[in-house]
Protein backbone atom coordinates (compact mmCIF):
# COMPACT_ATOMS: atom_id res chain seq x y z
CA UNK A 1 0.00 0.00 0.00
CA UNK A 2 1.30 3.49 -0.85
CA UNK A 3 0.94 6.53 1.41
CA UNK A 4 0.39 9.12 -1.31
CA UNK A 5 -3.27 9.52 -0.36
CA UNK A 6 -2.40 9.72 3.35
CA UNK A 7 0.16 12.48 2.80
CA UNK A 8 -2.22 14.36 0.51
CA UNK A 9 -4.99 14.27 3.10
CA UNK A 10 -2.65 15.57 5.81
CA UNK A 11 -1.51 18.34 3.49
CA UNK A 12 -5.09 19.36 2.73
CA UNK A 13 -5.95 19.48 6.44
CA UNK A 14 -2.83 21.46 7.29
CA UNK A 15 -3.44 24.18 4.73
CA UNK A 16 -7.22 24.45 5.07
CA UNK A 17 -8.33 27.63 6.90
CA UNK A 18 -9.04 27.14 10.61
CA UNK A 19 -12.06 28.69 12.26
CA UNK A 20 -11.39 30.92 15.27
CA UNK A 21 -12.25 28.13 17.73
CA UNK A 22 -9.76 25.83 15.94
CA UNK A 23 -6.85 28.25 15.95
CA UNK A 24 -3.59 26.84 17.30
CA UNK A 25 -0.69 28.39 19.17
CA UNK A 26 1.80 27.70 16.43
CA UNK A 27 2.02 27.55 12.65
CA UNK A 28 2.52 25.36 9.60
CA UNK A 29 5.91 23.70 9.73
CA UNK A 30 8.24 22.57 6.94
CA UNK A 31 6.42 19.24 6.76
CA UNK A 32 3.19 20.98 5.82
CA UNK A 33 1.59 19.95 9.12
CA UNK A 34 0.34 22.30 11.80
CA UNK A 35 2.81 22.49 14.67
CA UNK A 36 1.73 23.52 18.17
CA UNK A 37 4.02 25.20 20.64
CA UNK A 38 4.40 22.06 22.75
CA UNK A 39 6.01 19.52 20.39
CA UNK A 40 5.74 15.79 20.93
CA UNK A 41 8.83 14.59 22.81
CA UNK A 42 9.79 10.98 22.10
CA UNK A 43 12.45 9.06 24.03
CA UNK A 44 14.03 5.96 22.47
CA UNK A 45 14.77 3.20 24.97
CA UNK A 46 16.38 -0.22 24.38
CA UNK A 47 16.25 -1.94 27.77
CA UNK A 48 14.49 -2.02 31.11
CA UNK A 49 17.47 -0.40 32.95
CA UNK A 50 17.37 2.47 30.44
CA UNK A 51 13.64 2.81 31.01
CA UNK A 52 14.05 2.86 34.79
CA UNK A 53 16.78 5.49 34.52
CA UNK A 54 14.57 7.61 32.28
CA UNK A 55 11.66 7.37 34.73
CA UNK A 56 13.90 8.34 37.63
CA UNK A 57 15.09 11.43 35.72
CA UNK A 58 11.54 12.65 35.12
CA UNK A 59 10.09 11.55 38.48
CA UNK A 60 8.77 15.03 39.36
CA UNK A 61 7.17 15.35 35.93
CA UNK A 62 5.51 11.93 36.32
CA UNK A 63 3.94 13.04 39.61
CA UNK A 64 2.67 16.23 37.99
CA UNK A 65 1.16 14.22 35.12
CA UNK A 66 -0.69 11.92 37.51
CA UNK A 67 -2.12 14.86 39.44
CA UNK A 68 -3.24 16.57 36.22
CA UNK A 69 -4.86 13.36 34.97
CA UNK A 70 -6.79 12.94 38.21
CA UNK A 71 -8.23 16.42 37.69
CA UNK A 72 -9.08 15.68 34.04
CA UNK A 73 -10.85 12.41 34.88
CA UNK A 74 -14.29 13.79 35.65
CA UNK A 75 -16.78 11.81 37.73
CA UNK A 76 -19.44 11.83 34.98
CA UNK A 77 -19.96 8.54 33.09
CA UNK A 78 -18.53 10.27 30.01
CA UNK A 79 -16.69 13.55 29.60
CA UNK A 80 -14.52 15.57 27.22
CA UNK A 81 -10.95 16.85 27.32
CA UNK A 82 -9.74 19.68 25.10
CA UNK A 83 -6.71 19.13 22.88
CA UNK A 84 -5.28 19.09 19.37
CA UNK A 85 -5.86 16.12 17.05
CA UNK A 86 -2.75 15.47 14.97
CA UNK A 87 -4.71 13.33 12.51
CA UNK A 88 -7.42 15.95 11.87
CA UNK A 89 -4.96 18.82 12.31
CA UNK A 90 -7.56 20.67 14.35
CA UNK A 91 -8.41 21.53 17.93
CA UNK A 92 -11.10 19.28 19.36
CA UNK A 93 -12.82 17.92 22.46
CA UNK A 94 -11.63 14.35 23.02
CA UNK A 95 -14.30 11.94 24.29
CA UNK A 96 -13.69 9.59 27.24
CA UNK A 97 -15.69 7.39 29.61
CA UNK A 98 -15.06 5.07 32.56
CA UNK A 99 -15.58 2.00 30.38
CA UNK A 100 -12.52 -0.31 30.53
CA UNK A 101 -11.27 1.48 33.66
CA UNK A 102 -8.65 -0.32 35.78
CA UNK A 103 -9.55 -1.48 39.29
CA UNK A 104 -6.46 -0.74 41.38
CA UNK A 105 -6.91 -1.67 45.02
CA UNK A 106 -10.65 -1.04 44.84
CA UNK A 107 -10.14 2.34 43.18
CA UNK A 108 -10.98 2.94 39.51
CA UNK A 109 -8.30 4.47 37.32
CA UNK A 110 -8.94 5.78 33.81
CA UNK A 111 -7.86 3.71 30.84
CA UNK A 112 -6.65 6.73 28.88
CA UNK A 113 -5.00 4.55 26.22
CA UNK A 114 -8.32 3.30 24.84
CA UNK A 115 -10.20 6.60 25.21
CA UNK A 116 -9.67 10.27 24.32
CA UNK A 117 -11.46 9.65 21.04
CA UNK A 118 -11.55 12.47 18.50
CA UNK A 119 -15.17 13.03 17.38
CA UNK A 120 -14.04 13.82 13.82
CA UNK A 121 -11.70 10.97 12.90
CA UNK A 122 -13.05 8.61 15.62
CA UNK A 123 -9.52 7.57 16.57
CA UNK A 124 -8.60 7.10 20.22
CA UNK A 125 -5.41 8.00 22.11
CA UNK A 126 -3.15 5.17 20.92
CA UNK A 127 -4.46 5.22 17.32
CA UNK A 128 -3.84 8.93 16.90
CA UNK A 129 -0.40 8.52 18.45
CA UNK A 130 0.39 5.73 15.97
CA UNK A 131 -0.22 8.08 13.04
CA UNK A 132 1.80 10.81 14.77
CA UNK A 133 4.76 8.47 15.33
CA UNK A 134 4.53 7.20 11.75
CA UNK A 135 4.82 10.71 10.35
CA UNK A 136 7.40 11.96 12.87
CA UNK A 137 9.70 8.96 13.34
CA UNK A 138 9.42 7.05 10.06
CA UNK A 139 8.43 9.98 7.83
CA UNK A 140 7.31 7.90 4.81
CA UNK A 141 7.49 9.33 1.33
CA UNK A 142 4.82 9.20 -1.36
CA UNK A 143 6.56 6.17 -2.85
CA UNK A 144 6.87 4.19 0.37
CA UNK A 145 5.32 0.73 0.31
CA UNK A 146 3.50 0.09 3.58
CA UNK A 147 1.81 -3.06 4.85
CA UNK A 148 -0.71 -2.80 7.71
CA UNK A 149 -1.33 -6.10 9.50
CA UNK A 150 -4.99 -5.33 10.26
CA UNK A 151 -7.48 -3.78 7.89
CA UNK A 152 -10.77 -3.40 9.73
CA UNK A 153 -9.97 -1.02 12.60
CA UNK A 154 -10.93 2.69 12.60
CA UNK A 155 -7.21 3.51 12.33
CA UNK A 156 -6.76 1.63 9.07
CA UNK A 157 -10.08 2.63 7.54
CA UNK A 158 -9.84 6.35 8.30
CA UNK A 159 -6.13 7.15 8.19
CA UNK A 160 -4.74 4.59 5.76
CA UNK A 161 -7.55 3.70 3.35
CA UNK A 162 -9.55 6.93 3.29
CA UNK A 163 -11.82 7.00 0.27
CA UNK A 164 -10.81 3.43 -0.66
CA UNK A 165 -12.45 1.96 2.45
CA UNK A 166 -14.87 -0.04 0.31
CA UNK A 167 -12.08 -2.32 -0.96
CA UNK A 168 -12.21 -5.96 0.03
CA UNK A 169 -10.14 -7.05 3.00
CA UNK A 170 -6.96 -8.98 2.33
CA UNK A 171 -6.62 -12.02 4.60
CA UNK A 172 -3.04 -12.96 5.53
CA UNK A 173 -1.43 -15.27 8.09
CA UNK A 174 1.20 -13.11 9.78
CA UNK A 175 3.26 -16.24 10.51
CA UNK A 176 3.27 -17.19 6.79
CA UNK A 177 2.90 -14.06 4.69
CA UNK A 178 2.34 -14.52 0.97
CA UNK A 179 4.49 -11.52 0.01
CA UNK A 180 7.96 -11.88 -1.55
CA UNK A 181 11.06 -11.15 0.51
CA UNK A 182 11.96 -7.44 0.71
CA UNK A 183 8.50 -6.23 -0.32
CA UNK A 184 7.91 -3.29 2.02
CA UNK A 185 9.52 -0.12 3.32
CA UNK A 186 7.29 -0.06 6.40
CA UNK A 187 5.12 -2.51 8.34
CA UNK A 188 2.48 -1.24 10.74
CA UNK A 189 0.98 -3.48 13.41
CA UNK A 190 -1.14 -2.03 16.19
CA UNK A 191 -2.39 -4.35 18.95
CA UNK A 192 -2.31 -7.42 16.70
CA UNK A 193 0.71 -9.50 17.77
CA UNK A 194 -0.76 -10.38 21.17
CA UNK A 195 -3.43 -12.39 19.34
CA UNK A 196 -0.93 -14.63 17.52
CA UNK A 197 0.22 -17.66 19.55
CA UNK A 198 3.34 -18.18 17.41
CA UNK A 199 4.38 -14.55 17.65
CA UNK A 200 8.08 -15.28 17.06
CA UNK A 201 7.26 -16.58 13.57
CA UNK A 202 5.27 -13.38 13.00
CA UNK A 203 8.33 -11.33 13.99
CA UNK A 204 10.44 -13.33 11.53
CA UNK A 205 7.95 -12.87 8.68
CA UNK A 206 7.85 -9.14 9.24
CA UNK A 207 11.64 -9.03 9.11
CA UNK A 208 11.68 -11.16 5.94
CA UNK A 209 9.21 -9.04 4.00
CA UNK A 210 10.80 -5.71 4.94
CA UNK A 211 13.40 -4.22 2.63
CA UNK A 212 17.01 -4.08 3.96
CA UNK A 213 16.40 -0.56 5.29
CA UNK A 214 12.78 -1.24 6.29
CA UNK A 215 11.13 -0.27 9.56
CA UNK A 216 8.29 -1.69 11.63
CA UNK A 217 6.14 0.49 13.89
CA UNK A 218 3.90 -1.41 16.27
CA UNK A 219 2.07 -1.50 19.58
CA UNK A 220 1.28 -4.41 21.89
CA UNK A 221 0.09 -4.86 25.49
CA UNK A 222 3.36 -4.21 27.30
CA UNK A 223 4.37 -4.42 30.95
CA UNK A 224 7.29 -2.06 31.42
CA UNK A 225 7.91 -3.55 34.87
CA UNK A 226 8.43 -7.07 33.53
CA UNK A 227 11.50 -8.54 31.85
CA UNK A 228 9.61 -11.62 30.65
CA UNK A 229 6.63 -12.00 28.36
CA UNK A 230 3.49 -13.22 30.07
CA UNK A 231 1.98 -16.15 28.18
CA UNK A 232 -1.73 -16.21 28.92
CA UNK A 233 -2.76 -19.01 26.53
CA UNK A 234 -1.12 -21.38 24.07
CA UNK A 235 -2.08 -23.81 21.34
CA UNK A 236 -1.80 -27.51 22.01
CA UNK A 237 -0.54 -29.86 19.28
CA UNK A 238 -4.12 -30.85 18.47
CA UNK A 239 -5.05 -27.20 17.84
CA UNK A 240 -7.04 -26.69 21.02
CA UNK A 241 -6.30 -23.80 23.36
CA UNK A 242 -4.76 -24.23 26.77
CA UNK A 243 -5.49 -21.30 29.08
CA UNK A 244 -2.66 -20.60 31.53
CA UNK A 245 -4.44 -17.53 32.92
CA UNK A 246 -8.10 -16.43 32.88
CA UNK A 247 -9.11 -15.77 29.24
CA UNK A 248 -8.73 -12.16 28.13
CA UNK A 249 -10.60 -11.00 25.04
CA UNK A 250 -10.04 -7.72 23.18
CA UNK A 251 -12.52 -5.87 20.99
CA UNK A 252 -12.66 -7.17 17.42
CA UNK A 253 -14.52 -5.13 14.75
CA UNK A 254 -15.40 -8.36 12.93
CA UNK A 255 -16.24 -10.59 15.89
CA UNK A 256 -18.66 -9.48 18.64
CA UNK A 257 -17.22 -12.14 20.97
CA UNK A 258 -13.81 -10.49 20.82
CA UNK A 259 -10.34 -11.84 20.04
CA UNK A 260 -8.35 -13.94 22.52
CA UNK A 261 -5.14 -12.42 23.86
CA UNK A 262 -2.39 -15.06 24.00
CA UNK A 263 0.32 -12.94 25.60
CA UNK A 264 1.37 -9.64 27.11
CA UNK A 265 4.93 -8.62 26.32
CA UNK A 266 7.89 -7.66 28.48
CA UNK A 267 11.37 -6.33 27.72
CA UNK A 268 12.58 -9.69 26.40
CA UNK A 269 10.45 -8.97 23.31
CA UNK A 270 13.12 -6.58 22.04
CA UNK A 271 15.74 -9.36 22.04
CA UNK A 272 13.25 -11.79 20.49
CA UNK A 273 12.80 -9.40 17.59
CA UNK A 274 16.56 -9.16 17.07
CA UNK A 275 16.73 -12.96 16.99
CA UNK A 276 13.99 -12.86 14.33
CA UNK A 277 16.07 -10.68 12.00
CA UNK A 278 15.88 -7.06 13.15
CA UNK A 279 19.11 -5.17 13.85
CA UNK A 280 17.70 -2.59 16.29
CA UNK A 281 14.53 -2.35 18.37
CA UNK A 282 13.43 0.63 20.49
CA UNK A 283 10.62 1.35 22.87
CA UNK A 284 9.27 4.80 22.00
CA UNK A 285 8.19 6.52 25.21
CA UNK A 286 6.01 9.60 24.63
CA UNK A 287 3.45 11.78 26.38
CA UNK A 288 1.50 14.91 25.52
CA UNK A 289 -1.30 16.71 27.33
CA UNK A 290 -1.87 18.93 24.27
CA UNK A 291 -2.21 16.06 21.78
CA UNK A 292 -4.27 13.95 24.18
CA UNK A 293 -1.69 11.19 24.69
CA UNK A 294 -2.39 10.65 28.38
CA UNK A 295 -1.79 7.72 30.70
CA UNK A 296 1.21 6.13 32.37
CA UNK A 297 3.76 4.32 30.19
CA UNK A 298 2.65 5.52 26.77
CA UNK A 299 4.89 3.24 24.68
CA UNK A 300 5.00 2.00 21.11
CA UNK A 301 7.86 0.23 19.34
CA UNK A 302 10.16 0.75 16.39
CA UNK A 303 12.15 -2.13 14.83
CA UNK A 304 14.68 -1.65 12.03
CA UNK A 305 16.23 -4.22 9.70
Amino acid sequence: MRVKELLQRFSKRAYSPLRDEEAVDGGVGSSGLVEIRAPLVITRIQSQPEFQKHRAQINAELAARQEAERELAQTFPSFTTSGFCFVCQKRTQFLSSWELAFNVGGHLEMNWREHLQCPRCRLNNRMRASVHLLMKIIAPTRESRIYATEQSSPLYIYSLMGENSSKKLRHEDLTQLSFPTHSFDVILSFDVLEHIPDYRSAFAECARTLKPTGKMLFSVPFDANSVRDQIRAQLRKDGTIEHLLPPEYHDDPRNPEGCLCFQHFGWEMLEEMKQAGFSSVWALSYYSREYGYLGDNQIQFLAEK
